[in-house]
């Protein structure tokens, strides 16, 4: 099953697109297309095309202000003929509305990677209950939070420029420890041969 999602005044679109397209990807959810809006004329443009190709839409941002998501689909589905169920779900304080026509489906999440994060568990569940989706079976052996925390750790962390292999750091230091070798090598030779001109000599003079 298709979905789409619209943004709306978000400034984290890259990753929450990519945050969504991992875990809905795990109950069967296909991304379509991911669109952004700047003004509540785009959005309710937007959101009009959506609704004619797929039945679910998800709204990201959009939370502040007098033309907020919630007022500007508010007037959107106000006129509409068809009757509308609002729905919420809550998780660790995060709340995410839902609303709903028939097989049509619209979700309003908040504009924060950690919030929709927190609130994913319980938007799946949702989900595979609306359309009778169910979840792939995870045979890796890693538990399902762990990339979440991965995620979080990468963002939070400085950038290190790592040289590639065969970099010329690296052959440097193959051609030092290669010289280190046959120096060693001749040292052992002269050993030899003064140790042989010893006996040589003792053996004569005795």
């Amino acid at each position: 099953m298709n979905y789409e999602i619209i943004f709306y005044r978000s400034g984290k679109t890259s990753e929450i697109q990519n945050i969504l397209s991992d875990r809905l990807g795990g109950i069967s959810l296909s991304l379509n297309e991911a669109c952004a809006a700047v003004s509540p004329k785009e959005l309710t443009e937007m959101l009009g095309r959506a609704v004619k190709r797929d039945n679910l839409i998800l709204i990201v941002g959009g939370e502040i202000g007098k033309q907020n998501t919630d007022e500007v689909l508010d007037r959107i589905l106000r006129s509409d003929k068809a009757e509308i169920l609002l729905e919420e779900i809550e998780s660790n304080g995060v709340v995410c509305k839902i609303r709903r026509a028939k097989e049509q489906t619209i979700i309003v999440l908040p504009d924060d990677t950690e919030r929709i994060i927190s609130v994913l568990p319980e938007l799946k569940n949702k989900l595979m209950d609306i359309y009778k989706l169910e979840e792939e079976s995870n045979d890796n052996g890693f538990p399902e939070n762990i990339p979440d925390e991965i995620y979080k750790q990468m963002a939070q962390t400085k950038r290190v420029r790592v040289a590639p292999v065969g970099s010329t750091a690296e052959k440097r230091a193959l051609s030092r420890l290669t010289a280190l070798k046959a120096t060693i090598a001749i040292l052992l030779l002269l050993a030899a041969a003064q140790l042989g001109a010893a006996s040589y000599l003792f053996m004569t003079q005795a």
